[in-house]
């Protein structure tokens, strides 16, 4: 049947033999001398030599060093050379199969490698059994099946040649005659059990070596044992082959084979195993002691296009990583499957764990428990329940569902067609009928033989069978196909565009605006721009996690944001999320299809946003002042890190939360002939008991430049920004609304202007402005303007109490004579801020608290 009984004596002991046994016997051989047996016959004990004599029986054993000269003498002595080469890693399978083989054995405490000898002389195929015993215990536990039945012919397997032949021409058909397979041997354990092992050719190739050539055929390991003490078969081999090895039994022994299946473990809670991860907090409450994990790995992450991601630390605890990962939105966990390898140290072992996803969708720890004694893994897997709160190898019911918006965002973010469950094909199958996601197909091609790959065939030969080979080796061609999964982002778009149509068109507070085309940091976004309650709002469809800057930068608009991101999960969209903009997902809309669910949902949003507004501006403000301080007088070092339109948001932010009664035109409307922007004043002018209302427009221009002696005031500026102020003034509004019939004032508002080219515009204005009219420009450096600004606020409770005063005093400061607006010179007008608040008396409500519960301080 197998080599076990091929080499049966000593007469068959060839090269052949030793090739069996994996022995590089020719390595050995050609270094061969007398050095070699004497250390050979040095490391030998007392013991050993009384049970080589035993073995060998030579003569004057008494006389140690004549018999040492007739042990050299022992024809084959080279043997012994192979036979302790091959007893590497093998010692306890030596030890099982001597104690099975030789039961009576009458010499106590030899070392196993006479054991081995004895066993070579005794009959040399038992060494193939220790080989089988080795590969079996090395390998991790298999699948294990139960007959209904074992007659006694099944040992015929272990002898009859037809039963060889029977089996190899099963596993071949059953690969589809794709594989060829050869009996290597089998080993008897005990009266009712054997274990065999077969070799499957992968491939067939010539490879180069050191002194010559070889063809090397590369193979895999396939073992099954048979027990019929409980009827029982255990296999170790891909499905494809464990099925052939199945087929064979079931026909030639006419028995029927039912897997052993554990019972589905549902015994956890989610929350638990979230927070092992999260917070690095054991499920068992208590970490496991001498039970380190090195290596995780998981078959998804949070990243663009969700690649696999693993975390390694070789020989250290890897969990700190694992938190961290968790709390950086770089992994997370939404099915136990999601965990694709986790290796450990134990008990002296290091030892690894891969997930097995069952077709129900539980998913079963694979424990590779080779070499591992059945103490050992006890002790393992109560370890590993007591971190994980589940158990090794057996199914455990996957929890980690989530809900239906989850997944079609899990969709957008897979990559791969193989990564989704079969509920997420049933909602893929939905979002390709939309035309929303669209699945290609990429075809790899990589040689069998040398690192050769390509994605195109056209690079690609073809042999005399019209079969591929590769262009650089004339080796076989490994075709690959992979489904890759593509979100239409045009189609997206369009499909929340007209969510968001649908919902304006029935909506009696809404008014459609245009799309707005903007760009930040060389990045292109589109605002779905429309009005609600008479205000402006923006939609903003993205597959980027925006950074906080991006963030920021939408919020300096200050129109209110929603936000819908696709192919990123909920909690990483808001990684740098901000309270004044709303984000949400495209699973949450897609979920909301019904027109009234998605009308409400959106409705929710916009009156939240709405109550935000006051808190939109006030941040963006704090934020934008800081910016403007930070640029005052700098230029060429602004290079990359800021430019004209960061300042436009900026100035237009603060002089919003300054002056409410303020527009924003600039770059809004491009091509226009407008100024950057417009704010009025109005307070009341106390005089006398008259108290008349004093009404102010002023328009304003950003300029910014990297130009170390200042911004280039020429004269078509000069010419601009007059128009500006006569096209403004000639409006019927603006001699209605201001007191004085004109714009008060023209603010240009920069990071560094020449001083003599101020003055020469202020020449100019009062020149060639209009006849009847008194418009003036005013400068001020952008840092004065931040100063100001955080004046306003520091004074806040003052200005509270004298409002008009307030006001009139900011007018003075954008008409100042000067024409240059300093801090010197805000910092007298805001005097009469703090003179006026000193006739406001004011309650001293912590003396008033103290007294009220009768305390003395």
């Amino acid at each position: 049947m197998s080599n076990s009984l091929k080499f049966a004596n000593e007469t068959v002991v060839t090269e052949s033999y030793w090739d069996e046994l994996l022995v590089n016997h020719e390595r050995i051989a050609e270094t061969f001398s007398e050095t070699d047996k004497t250390l050979f016959i040095a490391c030998l004990s007392p013991q050993d030599k009384e049970g080589l004599q035993l073995i060998l029986n030579l003569p004057n054993f008494e006389d140690q060093e004549k018999w040492t000269q007739y042990l050299k003498a022992v024809p084959e002595f080279i043997h012994f050379l192979f036979l302790k080469e091959f007893l590497k890693r093998k010692k306890k399978a030596v030890e099982e199969v001597f104690d099975h083989k030789v039961s009576d054995y009458g010499i106590s405490s030899v070392s196993p490698l006479i054991k081995l000898i004895h066993l070579f002389y005794t009959n040399p195929s038992w060494l193939l059994e220790i080989l089988v015993m080795h590969e079996w215990k090395n390998k991790a536990s298999g699948d294990v099946f139960t007959a209904n039945k074992f007659p006694e012919t099944w040992r015929r397997l272990n002898k009859e040649e037809t039963y060889k032949t029977k089996l190899v021409e099963t596993l071949h058909r059953s690969s589809r005659q794709g594989n060829d397979y050869r009996i290597v041997a089998h080993c008897d354990d005990g009266e009712k059990r054997s274990i065999y092992l077969v070799y499957k050719m992968v491939k067939d190739t010539k490879k180069p070596g050191y002194d010559q050539n070889k063809r090397i055929k590369d193979r895999d390991q396939i073992m099954f044992a048979v027990n019929a003490d409980n009827f029982t078969v255990e296999i170790k081999a891909p499905n494809s082959d464990s099925l052939g090895i199945r087929n064979y039994l079931s026909e030639q022994f006419n028995i029927t084979l039912q897997k052993t299946e554990n019972k589905l473990f549902t015994g956890y809670e989610v929350n638990d195993v979230l927070r092992l991860f999260q917070e690095g907090k054991p499920v068992g409450d208590e970490e496991p002691e001498d039970f380190l994990i090195d290596y995780i790995s998981f078959s998804n992450s949070l990243l663009i296009k969700s690649p696999d991601v693993i975390l390694q630390h070789k020989g250290n605890d890897i969990w700190p990583s694992v938190i961290d990962a968790f709390q950086r939105r770089i992994i997370d966990i939404y099915s136990l499957k999601d965990i694709r390898k986790i290796a450990f140290r134990s008990e002296k072992h290091s030892k690894s764990i891969r997930t097995i996803v069952l077709e129900d969708g539980s998913v079963i720890f694979k424990l590779n428990d080779g070499n591992l004694s059945e103490a050992t893994k006890t002790s393992i897997k109560e370890k590993f329940f007591k971190k994980f709160g589940f158990p090794l190898d057996q199914p455990v019911k996957n929890k980690f569902n989530g809900g239906i918006a989850q997944k079609v965002d899990q969709i957008f973010r897979f990559s791969r067609i193989d990564q989704l469950s079969q509920e997420h094909l049933d909602l893929l199958s939905e979002l390709r009928t939309s035309e929303l996601i669209t699945v290609n197909e990429e075809i790899s091609y990589h040689c069998s033989y040398c690192s050769f790959a390509t994605g195109e065939r056209s690079l690609l030969k073809e042999d005399a069978n019209k079969k591929l080979i590769c262009p650089e080796c004339d080796e076989s061609i490994i075709e690959s196909v992979e489904e890759e999964l593509s979100p239409h982002k045009e189609n997206i778009e369009q499909f929340i565009y007209q969510l968001i149509d649908n919902f304006i068109e029935n909506h009696e507070h809404c008014e459609s605006q245009n799309l707005s085309k903007q760009k930040f940091k060389n990045i292109k976004y589109t605002f779905k721009r429309f009005l609600f309650n008479k205000q402006p709002y923006q939609i903003l469809v993205t597959d980027r996690v925006l950074s906080k800057r991006t963030l920021e930068w939408v919020e300096r608009k200050l129109i209110p944001t929603i936000i819908i991101c696709y192919g990123i999960d909920k909690q990483t969209s808001e990684r740098y999320a901000l309270d004044t903009i709303e984000q949400i997902t495209f699973g949450d809309i897609y979920i909301s299809l019904e027109s009234q669910m998605f009308n409400d949902m959106l409705s929710n949003y916009l009156k939240e946003l709405e109550k935000r507004s006051y808190h939109l501006v006030v941040n963006a403000a704090m934020k934008a002042t800081k910016n403007l301080n930070f640029i005052g007088d700098k230029t060429i070092e602004l290079k990359y890190i800021y430019d004209e339109h960061m300042l436009e948001d900026d100035v237009f932010t603060v002089i919003k939360h300054l002056f409410p009664n303020s527009e924003k035109w600039g770059k809004e409307y491009t091509g226009e002939t407008v100024p950057e922007g417009i704010f009025a004043i109005q307070y009341k002018e106390s005089n006398g008991s008259m108290a008349p209302e004093i009404k102010h427009g002023f328009t304003y221009d950003c300029k910014f430049t990297m130009d170390k002696s200042g911004y280039k005031l020429g004269s078509s500026e000069n010419r601009k920004g007059l128009h500006y102020v006569n096209k403004l003034n000639r409006l019927v509004d603006i001699s209605y609304y201001c007191t004085f019939k004109e714009i008060t004032s023209h603010i240009f508002i920069g990071n560094k202007f020449k001083e003599r080219q101020v003055r020469a515009m202020a020449n100019f204005f009062r020149e060639e402005i209009t006849k009847g009219h008194n418009t003036k420009p005013v400068f001020i450096n952008t840092k004065d303007l931040a100063y100001l600004y955080d004046q306003v606020i520091h004074n806040k409770e003052k200005i509270e109490k004298v409002l008009d005063v307030y006001y009139k005093q900011m007018v003075s400061i954008f008409t100042t004579d000067e024409i240059i607006i300093t801090k010197e010179y805000i910092d007298e007008q805001l005097e009469d801020i703090d003179i006026a608040a000193k006739s406001y008396s004011t309650l001293d409500t912590s003396t008033l608290t103290r007294r009220l519960l009768g305390r003395k301080k």
